[in-house]
């Protein structure tokens, strides 16, 4: 396979790579550019390029007009687009020209390994002669319901200190609460209620193993303003209080 890995963090690219090269062990030819103006030119030269995995926000030429370039004489190659929380806007307008998936910042190793398996099975489905079974991509209303729970997931992790209803998550994707709870449903079969409790609960057992803190005090980090109410969801979660999770550890 031959990759493009074009980002302007050196450390974030050497990352990229290590992960790249482990959900694919053999036969790969990794290539790195800094900016877009770079990896536009690296791309003029080649006559097939498998995957293309950018930045968004970059010195020179950004990721948008990379993508938008590329496709005009390479059309069939997939961009997967990496970017940070506030650049939302570019990663929808970047499905207007067939981006594969997008991954916020920090990348998660498994979530990028699921990514990169789905584009290699496509490929040797494509090149084996394999049949329709999806090699052709997603609709684009597909992408952009995908496109939509990442944004909703990343807001969950970013409020889980607040209350965080429905109608806090809907307002602020610009939404009606009760498709986006149907949304979510269909997309990610959990409801986003249990999404909620589960990343509260994650972020509890992360501050009672790391610190000191009290457990009222880890409860309103999390978003429970009643300490009790929070050990007893605990206990229900995880079979045991937070001061025995905490002894356990």
């Amino acid at each position: 396979m031959n990759i493009l890995l074009v980002e302007d963090e050196m450390k974030i690219r050497q990352g990229l790579r290590k992960i790249v090269e482990d959900v694919i062990p053999g036969g790969l030819r990794i290539t790195e550019a800094g900016n877009g103006r770079e990896a536009l030119d690296w791309l003029r030269t080649q006559e097939r390029v498998d995957l293309v995995i950018t930045d968004i926000r970059m010195g020179e030429m950004n990721g948008i007009e990379l993508i938008k370039r590329t496709k005009e004489t390479h059309p069939d190659t997939p961009f997967v687009i990496i970017s940070g929380y506030d650049e939302f806007g570019y990663a929808r307008e970047a499905l207007r020209y067939g981006v594969r998936d997008y991954l916020l910042k920090p990348i998660e190793r498994v979530e990028l390994a699921s990514v990169l398996q789905k584009i290699t099975d496509q490929r040797h489905a494509a090149l084996g002669g394999g049949a329709a079974g999806g090699s052709g991509g997603e609709q684009p209303q597909d992408e952009k319901d995908k496109l939509m729970i990442r944004r909703v997931k990343e807001l969950v992790i970013h409020h889980l200190n607040q209350d965080i209803s429905l109608q806090f998550l809907a307002e602020r994707v610009y939404l009606h609460p009760k498709y986006l709870s149907d949304m979510f449903k269909r997309e990610t079969g959990q409801n986003l209620s249990d999404y909620v409790t589960g990343r509260r609960m994650e972020k509890a057992r992360k501050l009672l193993k790391e610190t000191t803190l009290k457990v009222a005090e880890v409860a309103m980090m999390c978003g429970f303003a009643n300490h009790k109410y929070f050990a007893s969801l605990f206990k229900q979660q995880t079979g045991c209080t937070p001061t025995e999770f905490r002894d356990q550890k």
